[in-house]
């Protein structure tokens, strides 16, 4: 996904294996209460790093994994985003799963599905208590978007086409609230239906519009591993709005227009 509407400050980092921008309109652009804010942001990102990071041997989710420590022995928001993707597991009947057989048959636990639309949701406080000042702030292409004031343009974010990324298949208002996207495009099949293991089939892209980061990315994942019922799988979601782009390249619009 890409920011189309025109931005007066943007930031751009490197954090938890992947692009942080930042865009910024309004009063605080490139002052010091917006670099401060910006440096409090990376902070927690880095934080959530060291917790969570499934690359990390030495990070406590993969020493809870290997039954190192136990989840009393980990920070509090172990088992907040534990208890989110439980919710989520429930919820997606099962294909959305923090927990599966690893390639030899071991349990192996990677809650990244929940990790970064979490952690960026909550990392944008400290951005969205910039007084008068609009953000848009990405996480490997999923986003947060604030418009301070009525008076401004939306955060206009365009969505690309997994089968030809260079082309943007629609381009999606947002004054408040987050996108997420799942799909193939970049990272090839890395998301499985945790019921079967396998990768979805019929389905190329999931992007999800939501009132904050941690259930849209849960949902945009949750819904493309449901593969060919990711649009029935939607609308049973109350509040969502999500963009369906299946395989044969045509599109199917879930809860908007």
């Amino acid at each position: 996904m890409t920011v189309l509407a025109l931005t007066t400050r943007r930031y751009v980092e490197q954090v938890m294996g992947m692009p942080i921008s930042l865009a910024l309109r309004g009063r605080h652009t490139g002052d010091a209460a917006a670099r401060d804010a910006w440096s409090a942001c990376l902070a927690d990102l880095r934080v959530t790093d060291r917790v969570f990071s499934t690359y990390r041997d030495d990070s406590h989710v993969s020493r809870l994994g290997r039954g190192e420590i136990g989840l009393d022995e980990c920070p509090a928001s172990v088992r907040e985003v534990l208890d989110l993707a439980e919710r989520a597991r429930l919820e997606s009947d099962g294909a959305f799963d923090v927990r599966r057989p690893g390639p030899d048959g071991t349990p192996v636990l990677d809650p990244s599905g929940v990790v970064k639309g979490w952690a960026v949701e909550r990392a944008s406080v400290h951005l969205r208590s910039l007084d008068d000042t609009d953000v848009c702030l990405s996480a490997g292409g999923d986003m947060v978007c604030h418009v301070a004031t009525d008076d401004r343009p939306e955060w206009q974010i365009g969505i690309e086409d997994p089968l030809d990324p260079t082309r943007v298949l629609a381009v999606i208002p947002v004054r408040h609230g987050a996108v997420a996207t799942s799909g193939h495009a970049h990272r090839g099949l890395h998301v499985v239906d945790a019921r079967t293991g396998r990768p979805p089939t019929g389905v190329a892209s999931v992007t999800v519009v939501a009132p904050d980061l941690t259930w849209a990315d849960i949902d945009a994942t949750a819904a493309y591993a449901q593969g060919a019922r990711a649009a029935e799988w939607l609308r049973t979601r109350p509040g969502r709005t999500a963009l369906v782009v299946w395989a044969d390249g045509s599109t199917e619009v879930v809860g908007g227009s």
